[in-house]
């Protein structure tokens, strides 16, 4: 794996701005290997699959493809959250969210789904996203757009749609302004090998891929202080562990405990434990406006 450089103070820069990039995390073969596992799947997608989430690309759940064990258990991406302030690591999912060339801008939306618990307001993420982008991005193929600091401030773009409705997932209405540019927004653009940890209330989307060829991304999720999480918290981020959240599946869902004994040895440090016995708490991904900052 590549060295990095320069990655003082990320867990304050991540509190402040919402998320960092961290530059060559993993080297160029590395790289490679990945992104024809990538092309692979994506060949096996159906284009009916596709083009329900046209916004996306592609939504396919790792879950189903056990051949992404040895990103998902990167000792360097595990000391990057350990770097982040990570203190009891978990990985709860995953997709491969490939934007193809000429596919449509990718909605502005928050992730978080805890939005009911008080600790949701404070400066300390629950939850974040890994993004390991296959190939270079430009505002030209579709990199991500984020609006910093929204993770903890309220923002005239929490206020559009409900982000994750079927209709917004399949771009069915281009004039919505969820697809649109934003004064506030920041590209941020990468380098195949750079990762993007993020937390997962910031607000951000993607823009249009205007060449002709896939932008493919691995979006990896982890909760970083999994024991010290509340209990319904926890219960309910195992409930989506096991596939019982808000994204649909096109084929009887796999869970990563139903992989193969030697893929699944890969991950097993990292799977979040069952606690058994506790309620989840309600799946909310809609924030009290009157807790965020102004």
């Amino acid at each position: 794996m590549a060295t990095i450089v320069e990655r003082s103070r990320l867990s304050g820069e991540l509190e402040d701005k919402g998320f960092i990039q961290a530059r060559g995390l993993f080297d160029p073969a590395f790289m490679d290997s990945l992104l024809l596992k990538a092309h692979a799947t994506l060949f096996r997608e159906s284009a009916q699959a596709r083009e329900a989430v046209r916004s996306n690309g592609s939504l396919i759940h790792l879950a189903d493809n056990p051949e992404y064990a040895d990103v998902i258990a990167a000792p360097a991406l595990s000391e990057l959250f350990l770097e982040c302030g990570a203190t009891d690591l978990r990985f709860t999912g995953g997709f491969l969210i490939s934007k193809p060339g000429g596919g449509p801008p990718l909605f502005w939306h928050q992730d978080w789904w805890g939005w009911d618990d008080d600790s949701a307001y404070r400066p300390r993420a629950h939850q974040l996203f890994a993004m390991i982008y296959l190939t270079d991005t430009s505002i030209e193929n579709g990199c991500l757009r984020v609006i910093p600091a929204s993770h903890r401030r309220d923002h005239p773009l929490h206020h559009l749609d409900t982000a994750h409705s079927e209709g917004m997932q399949g771009f069915r209405d281009p004039s919505n302004p969820a697809y649109a540019d934003h004064p506030d927004q920041v590209a941020v653009t990468v380098k195949a090998g750079d990762v993007l940890v993020g937390d997962a209330r910031l607000i951000h989307g993607a823009f249009a891929n205007c060449t002709n060829e896939e932008r493919p991304l691995l979006t990896l999720w982890f909760m970083p202080h999994w024991s010290s999480m509340p209990a319904e918290m926890r219960a309910l981020a195992y409930k989506g562990f096991m596939r019982g959240d808000d994204i649909p599946s096109s084929v009887e869902p796999h869970t990563f405990l139903d992989w193969p004994e030697p893929l699944k040895r890969r991950i097993a440090h990292l799977l979040p434990p069952d606690d058994g016995g506790v309620a989840p708490m309600r799946w909310n991904r809609i924030p009290n406006f009157d807790r965020l900052a102004a």
